[in-house]
């Protein structure tokens, strides 16, 4: 399992992201959030003191290397909606909200970094090498129902990348190892990615269903990160925690901070 440690918090990272794009999902520890919420969460729309959150943003900036000023977050409901983030919008999500929810964020600009965030649901980075663009997405079963990981990739492939440049990387979440869904939820997914139980309940491979999604747009896809329920003693899981959890944030940057600069 590809955990690395920047100083005093943990991430799971991609082997197969270049060493130019600063990129985790972040742990559980080494934040300041207390009860259901610790330590390191990054939601402040879950219930978590709002003071913690911002004092966790401030530690995932410190020890990744992001600057804080910059940092850009989803406001997220379940949607479909992705949206480009122009000079204009640098901020937005942490420093002012958005006009409307929005699951997935792009970007071109280097030295944004992007935020995403989830406990269970499947959070996924993106980059296009070719354009010099990253995204950052969260995809529950409704997101991924609505295919926002391809529009994603499509939004991308409209500004110039070719698929076969882009690398998606599905980050940790909850596996068919423990997701039970009803029916009418997991017949909206491929045959292959749903096993049925009794009862009418089936067990649903929500990150596997994102991977095929992407592999069929000739995407390289990392579909490697752990089930967050299996693994609830370092992610977050809203069904391993009964409901009431913190949240672990996917970040992407473009380029490195050195010495005060991004290269």
């Amino acid at each position: 399992m590809p955990i690395r440690g920047l100083n005093s918090i943990a991430v799971w990272q991609s082997e197969l992201l270049p060493a130019q794009v600063v990129h985790g999902f972040t742990c559980r520890t080494g934040g300041v959030s207390q009860g259901a919420y610790a330590s390191l969460s990054m939601s402040p729309r879950r219930g978590d003191d709002p003071a913690a959150v911002r004092k966790n943003e401030e530690i995932l900036c410190r020890e990744a290397g992001l600057e804080l000023e910059r940092l850009t977050s989803t406001c997220q409901e379940h949607t479909d909606v992705v949206e480009v983030i122009t000079p204009d919008r640098v901020g937005v999500g942490i420093r002012r909200p958005w006009e409307r929810p929005v699951d997935g964020i792009i970007t071109r600009l280097p030295g944004v970094p992007l935020l995403a965030y989830a406990a269970d649901c499947v959070p996924i980075l993106f980059y296009a090498a070719d354009i010099a663009a990253v995204a950052a997405v969260h995809s529950g079963w409704r997101g991924t129902a609505a295919r926002i990981a391809e529009k994603a990739a499509k939004k991308l492939f409209e500004m110039g990348a070719e698929p076969h440049n882009v690398t998606a990387v599905i980050g940790p979440c909850i596996g068919r190892c423990c997701y039970e869904v009803d029916e009418n939820v997991a017949l909206r997914f491929p045959e292959s990615c749903r096993t049925p139980k009794e009862g009418g309940k089936y067990m649903l491979d929500l990150p596997g269903a994102n991977r095929l999604m992407l592999e069929a747009l000739g995407l390289r896809v990392d579909a490697s990160a752990p089930c967050t329920m299996c693994n609830n003693h370092m992610f977050f899981s809203h069904r391993g925690q009964g409901g009431k959890s913190g949240t672990l944030g996917a970040f992407i940057q473009l380029g490195r901070k050195n010495e005060g600069r991004i290269s």
